[in-house]
């Protein structure tokens, strides 16, 4: 017999009705925002949100086809020296498993195609679904319903999960989500939750497989942890903290073996790419926590102890890192990528700016992700104020407030950190948003006891206030000095690169801008020169050298050192715009006045519309 449903709580079916269809309308939303204004469809050209997106289906198409587990190297890429990617294989085996089955129906390159256009989309279900279970002791059904719509709406998030992006951005703000729903599950009963800790190190681990931006993750699961042993000296929290970061260790461990070959095991040193670099953070921070638990009973008492070795235990992580790899604090870019391309190429990446300040459009996006901040605030004071007697904190509060904390500056310096504060300020905006829901002040009207009149606008100005405010933006912004740069439309373009008129039919080394290169290599089967990751260095600078090189020898050199046959250059784009920022008369302005040398051999394909969206030289090397 079942138990009666308790009064005012809503029966299971009621709840998965209401969860299900805010979840599915967020997952829409997800899923769609990429193709608006978009035509052709995708399933018609087959195109990808962004580079990076293109050269994760190049990956993956030849590790299914042709290469082994620990093969990464892009040959047609930087020919012909080829292309080592700092990236690892976790997305790849999942877009693998997904594509598998269907490819018995539609073959292996279409049933990729599916899964790139799928996968991260999926993913974001996974994450709404475990934020769900991790929320229930946060939010009741109305706020959980709020926070999956909230969850689809935050600008950045959405992002990173869209439809037609397969990236691996998606896939780390995965393990967050499941670190911060097993910590928020933590706190309701530290003492019976144990094993949850666990399944949280693994994940923060599994995060840092998949990128070592993943580290954030970790750094904010162990303040999260710390904390409660340090302020009130709850051992239940010490010891989730040591089981965190033991499991952490010993299955990043693992997941080492099972990423590198057994000769890199101990002998790669690498800081944007796992590796035992990684690994020894993690064994030595789980060292630490081990000293600060063996302690546990000479501390518990005294604060100033407590605090003393926990100090102790961050001064000896880091002293040991700098001795033994001192690189690491120069962050995975600063200790892997040439300074030389950090002027040319890097700090010109959109998501890699500031979060406001750079336009208007930027900041009416600022505005969407960073107001909500207003109602975390209000509803951590109330919280907090709220919290049992005794207790210096109310840790739910804490592990929201943390990566809020952690995430909002690193925003305010490169907005892709805004992703996983959006993340976290929507559990604390919905759980506002079901607070005023519940709110019986102000004037009312009705029968006693009344409904409050000033609910309904609370709500709204709750829900809808920020939107508001982007809006106002929205309307005094000036118009824009200049239209938008083109996408270089590669879709057009590869029927013809394909063809046998084009190189006879077989693979050629093209040059072009590095943000072109990874389409190319999708769409065709030739070769480029350069792609736009950091690891590429020669191949950056040499594509960077052909269109702003002043002396036409330099890019000759180029073409003769990289047996390149063609560059094609696309009119009008972003990176053409970027050029002619130069002063002086560098090479894009050649081509754009038509003086390129006489070794470039333009080509029109007797067709207006490409033949105005690309320049295609065929390089006529010497005899």
């Amino acid at each position: 017999m079942q138990e009666p449903i308790p009064k005012n709580q809503p029966s299971f079916r009621l709840r998965l009705s209401v969860l299900l269809g805010a979840g599915a309308f967020g997952f829409l939303i997800i899923l769609l925002r990429a193709y608006m204004n978009e035509t052709p469809p995708p399933w018609v050209a087959e195109w990808f949100v962004g580079p990076d997106a293109y050269m994760r289906m190049v990956r993956v198409l030849d590790w299914w086809q042709n290469g082994t587990w620990y093969e990464t190297q892009s040959l047609r890429s930087n020919w012909p020296h080829g292309e080592v990617q700092h990236w690892t294989r976790p997305l790849d085996v999942l877009m693998v498993v997904f594509a598998t089955p269907l490819s018995w129906l539609l073959g292996p390159e279409k049933a990729l195609f599916w899964a790139g256009v799928l996968i991260s989309p999926l993913i974001a279900c996974a994450s709404m679904a475990v934020l769900i279970w991790g929320t229930r002791g946060v939010l009741d059904v109305r706020g959980q319903a709020l926070f999956l719509v909230l969850f689809a709406f935050q600008p950045i998030t959405r992002a990173y999960f869209l439809a037609a992006r397969p990236d691996h951005h998606s896939l780390i703000l995965f393990a967050y989500c499941v670190v911060l729903a097993l910590l928020l599950r933590f706190a309701q009963a530290p003492d019976r939750n144990q094993r949850l800790m666990t399944w949280a190190g693994l994940s923060a681990a599994f995060g840092v497989w998949v990128s070592i931006e993943g580290l954030t993750t970790e750094l904010f699961a162990l303040f999260a942890l710390a904390l409660p042993w340090l302020l009130q000296g709850r051992v239940d929290w010490l010891q989730g903290l040591s089981t965190f970061t033991r499991s952490g260790a010993v299955l990043l461990t693992i997941m080492l073996l099972v990423e590198r070959p057994p000769q890199d095991w101990f002998a790669a040193e690498e800081y944007d790419r796992l590796s035992m670099v990684h690994v020894w953070l993690f064994w030595l921070i789980a060292g630490g926590v081990e000293l600060m638990w063996r302690t546990r009973a000479r501390t518990a008492q005294n604060s100033v102890k407590k605090w003393a070795l926990s100090a102790l235990s961050g001064v000896l992580v880091f002293a040991v890192m700098f001795l033994t790899f001192n690189n690491f604090f120069k962050g995975p870019f600063g200790a892997a990528m040439d300074d030389r391309l950090d002027g040319m190429w890097l700090e010109k990446i959109g998501e890699l700016q500031p979060l406001v300040g750079q336009d208007w459009e930027t900041n009416i996006g600022g505005v969407l992700v960073l107001l909500p901040v207003v109602w975390m605030i209000v509803w951590a004071i109330k919280t907090q104020r709220e919290r049992a007697p005794g207790t210096t904190l109310d840790e739910t509060v804490m592990i929201i407030a943390l990566p809020s904390l952690l995430f909002f500056p690193m925003a305010m310096m490169q907005m892709r950190w805004g992703a996983y504060f959006g993340v976290t300020v929507s559990i604390a905006w919905a759980a506002l948003f079901q607070r005023v829901l519940d709110w019986d002040g102000g004037p009312k009207i009705g029968r006693a006891p009344g409904t409050p009149i000033l609910r309904t606008p609370a709500v709204l100005g709750l829900v809808m206030g920020h939107v508001a405010v982007a809006t106002a933006l929205a309307l005094i912004a000036p118009e824009p000095e200049k239209d938008t740069p083109k996408v270089c439309q590669w879709r057009q373009l590869a029927p013809f690169l394909n063809s046998t008129a084009f190189g006879d039919g077989e693979p050629q080394v093209i040059l072009s801008h590095i943000h072109q290169g990874p389409e190319i290599l999708y769409r065709t089967p030739h070769r480029v020169i350069g792609t736009p990751y950091h690891r590429n260095t020669q191949g950056i600078m040499d594509a960077f050298t052909a269109v702003t090189a002043t002396d036409p020898s330099h890019v000759r050199a180029i073409m003769e050192a990289r047996s390149v046959d063609y560059l094609i250059l696309c009119v009008d784009s972003g990176e053409e715009r970027h050029a002619l920022k130069l002063e002086g008369d560098i090479m894009m302005r050649k081509y754009i006045d038509g003086r390129e040398p006489d070794w470039l051999v333009r080509l029109s394909l007797n067709d207006t519309e490409l033949d105005e969206a690309f320049r295609i030289y065929r390089y006529r090397s010497r005899p």
